[in-house]
């Protein structure tokens, strides 16, 4: 013993200097360090690759926040912005029918135009939704991607606002080409939101050619009704579809009519050096099978005052083609569209009458026809999907009515002239 005392940390008693345990309060006043234990080497990097790792999701989470993305698709794909998703459609078709492909059939020498159309609906419910998607777009831009040396290249227009983007979309480029273009050609959309995100839509056209046969007086007879009518039935029976056929016919008054209800003909009217144009007295009617393209170009189309001159229930393009004295001039029917232009239409019931409850619609400018004299120039019965027809630079004169819209059609009648 030393001699030295120490009083107990719990009850105060005077204890020797060595002391372990108290006697007094039985509490043992030995002082215990504490031991670090110490970390495996191996556990420090693992701790600080974590520490990285979390680090780096955090920099990603924040740089996808900020960084605008790039959507790539053809034909069409969902768009997500705001929390509401879009369904962006690319199609040549005049309804939300996604189209990255679409294949022409083309003849030698003869013009086209498709129509690529962008129609944005929402997602959930199908509705159009393309003024409020276009509230987000920065910029609209069009580029064809076609052939190097391309013999007749394709052309196109920049996107401009359909008038009612539930029928035909919310934008639309028109894009013309011949029988001698080139394809495939792509036709890429690059829409810039104003959230900085790029979308890039595709189509590709894709022509293919097809034969075209050309008939002429000087090779065939067709002076006489029953000539052409011969001719008509040798054509149905001997040339298979998809070959074009064209009737060039002579320049002589046809006594009666004509009924072309099988395979697609064309009929092209002539003129001779006494200005007498290719006429038929008696109603001629065009009506292949599943509406095919057909035209009727340079006819007159002459009546006793009853009647119909021209029915066409097809995709029809009537071109310079006259019509006197008819109950009805040219009637488009059945569920197709069909387009005068350049017509002249004098002394009929009605020179003009659109009745088709169809739902397909083409070319709308009916531009260049003049009514003279009719009883009621046009009459619109049934327009389909009330396509807006646009009679630019066409003459109204001395008709009892000029335009019957019984349904209430759109029309525009801003360039026409009414005397």
């Amino acid at each position: 013993m030393d001699g030295r005392t120490k009083a107990c940390p719990s009850c105060g008693a005077s204890l020797p200097g060595n002391a372990f345990f108290c006697p007094h309060c039985a509490q043992d006043i030995h002082t215990r360090r504490s031991v670090q234990i110490p970390v495996r080497r191996w556990l420090r990097p693992l701790r600080w690759a974590v520490v990285l790792a979390g680090l780096l999701l955090l920099a990603a989470i924040l740089y996808d926040a900020v960084t605008p993305d790039v959507y790539d698709a053809w034909g069409e794909l969902t768009y997500t912005i705001d929390g509401n998703p879009y369904h962006l459609v690319l199609t040549f078709r005049n309804d939300v029918t996604p189209e990255p492909e679409c294949t022409v059939k083309v003849e030698e020498g003869e013009s086209y135009e498709r129509t690529s159309k962008l129609f944005i609906t929402h997602v959930e419910t199908g509705v159009d939704a393309g003024r409020m998607f276009d509230q987000q777009i920065e910029s609209t831009y069009v580029r064809l991607i076609q052939p190097e040396d391309n013999p007749s290249p394709v052309t196109w227009e920049q996107p401009v606002y359909q008038g009612t983007p539930a029928m035909e979309g919310l934008m639309r480029s028109y894009l013309t080409f011949t029988g001698e273009s080139l394809g495939p050609v792509e036709v890429e959309w690059t829409l810039s939101m104003k959230n900085g995100d790029t979308i890039r839509l595709h189509q590709e056209l894709i022509f293919e050619p097809v034969e075209t046969l050309d008939f002429y007086p000087e090779d065939y007879p067709m002076d006489t009704i029953e000539d052409l009518r011969a001719l008509v039935d040798r054509i149905e029976a001997e040339v298979p579809l998809p070959t074009v056929v064209n009737l060039y016919l002579p320049p002589v008054w046809y006594e009666e009519g004509l009924t072309l209800d099988g395979r697609p003909i064309n009929l092209y009217g002539s003129v001779d050096e006494q200005n007498k144009r290719t006429a038929f007295l008696g109603p001629v009617e065009v009506t292949p099978e599943n509406g095919s393209r057909s035209i009727v170009e340079n006819v007159e189309f002459r009546g006793d005052g009853t009647g119909t001159g021209l029915t066409v229930e097809a995709d029809g393009r009537i071109r310079n083609c006259g019509f006197y004295g008819w109950d009805t001039g040219l009637l488009v029917g059945g569920v197709h569209w069909a387009d005068p232009v350049g017509c002249w239409f004098e002394d009929n019931g009605v020179g003009f009458c659109f009745d088709s409850a169809g739902d397909y619609f083409n070319y709308s400018y009916f531009e260049g026809n003049t009514f003279l004299h009719n009883e009621i120039a046009v009459d619109l019965v049934r327009v389909p999907r009330a396509k807006e027809i646009n009679f630019r630079n066409c003459l109204f004169s001395g008709n009892g009515g000029n335009i019957h819209n019984p349904s209430d059609y759109p029309f525009n009648i801003s360039y026409a002239t009414f005397e």
